[in-house]
């Protein structure tokens, strides 16, 4: 495939690359003779310098017996990110939190936290974590004021600064009326405050949170999101949910995982912007890295052979067909659709396995342009 400065195959387009977002993310704009396909005013943001690396993850593997749990998965995580970890059922959503908040240790690959590998040095990346599990981390038989005091302890906050710090995270997860309450006889909704208070208690650098809204009423539901979104920009958050409308509320990307692969990894700032166009497409013989990086797409996941979901940025079918054709790709069915996320998640429910474990083959994230 020809470099962004050699002249595309496409008759007529020319290629314009721009950054998106604190992080970065490159994608791409257009512009054309013809009216049907306008370069976006997005495309005309002037380059930002991306946001301190707060996570690293490269190639997480781990296998349980014959089954591959996780396979190879890879991204970065940003200060004052919030990315959405989602994906069905037994899809490896939290096996791989577990992973990288040190919990479990993978077979293979490495997690990097500010200057530490998590590893190698796990004691000092462990001070940058912050892991609420979905079932929460809590003694029962404890008060919620000495279980805050054991936390901060444990966390190694100097002790004179324990106090200041149990009476910022209690006022800032609303436990001010259960603090004397034993953690057992709490609600679980309560509970569930608790475990995110032992969380963020040492302010760490990265906040993982696994299904936190379980448990939570509408109310409590809102004060989560507050809670998530006033954490400090030197700070990032991973935010596992099976709602997508939770993390269309409160993350800025989000990664997607099924069956262990990581098969998207994009800004929902370009999943749903509203100049973008989405197709459903089934090809014949299709070669992966040619459909992963077609100009103009923001994102592109492979759900099995030969199918794709691609999103570019005021595409038209009529483009899409004349790229695909001038490299030698037959379509079988393309659909447009409105929604990325909804009909992609339709889709991979309606498959048992990805197409990378049915053939063998081994999977890359596929996201083209929106990966920082």
């Amino acid at each position: 495939m020809k470099t962004d400065a050699q002249e595309l195959t496409t008759p007529k387009i020319t290629r314009k690359s721009y950054q998106s977002g604190k992080a970065g993310n490159n994608a791409v704009a257009w512009t054309e003779s013809s009216s049907d396909w306008n370069t976006p005013a997005r495309a005309e943001q002037k380059q930002q310098s991306p946001a301190p690396i707060a996570m690293h993850a490269e190639d997480l593997s781990l296998r349980y017996g014959p089954n591959q749990i996780l396979a190879g998965i890879t991204f970065t995580l940003y200060c004052g990110d919030t990315l959405g970890l989602l994906g069905l059922n037994g899809a490896g959503k939290s096996t791989l939190l577990k992973a990288l908040s040190g919990a479990m240790a993978p077979d293979g690959g490495t997690v990097q936290i500010g200057d530490n590998e998590l590893y190698q040095n796990p004691l000092a990346a462990r001070m940058d974590i912050g892991y609420a599990p979905d079932k929460p981390a809590i003694y029962p038989e404890f008060r919620v004021i000495e279980f805050l005091k054991f936390i901060a302890t444990m966390r190694r906050i100097p002790k004179s600064q324990i106090k200041g710090a149990i009476e910022k995270v209690i006022e800032r997860c609303n436990l001010g009326d259960v603090r004397q309450r034993v953690i057992g006889n709490l609600s679980s909704g309560y509970q569930q405050r608790v475990n995110l208070a032992q969380a963020i208690i040492h302010t760490p650098r990265v906040l993982i949170l696994d299904e936190p809204a379980t448990g939570l009423d509408p109310v409590q539901l809102i004060e989560m999101r507050d809670l998530v979104s006033t954490l400090s920009p030197d700070q990032a958050t991973i935010f596992s949910s099976h709602s997508l409308s939770e993390v269309n509320a409160v993350c800025n990307r989000v990664l997607l995982v099924h069956s262990g692969h990581s098969i998207l990894d994009s800004s929902i700032d370009l999943l749903s912007n509203s100049n973008n166009s989405t197709f459903d497409l089934k090809l014949e013989g299709c070669n992966d890295s040619e459909i992963a990086a077609l100009p103009g797409l923001v994102a592109a996941c492979r759900i099995k052979s030969n199918h794709w979901m691609v999103t570019g940025t005021s595409m038209t079918a009529a483009h899409l067909k004349a790229m695909l054709a001038s490299r030698g790709q037959k379509i079988v069915t393309m659909t447009k659709t409105e929604n990325y996320l909804d009909t992609l998640f339709r889709q991979l429910g309606s498959t048992e396995k990805p197409a990378q474990e049915q053939s063998g083959e081994s999977h890359h994230d596929v996201s083209n342009g929106v990966s920082p």
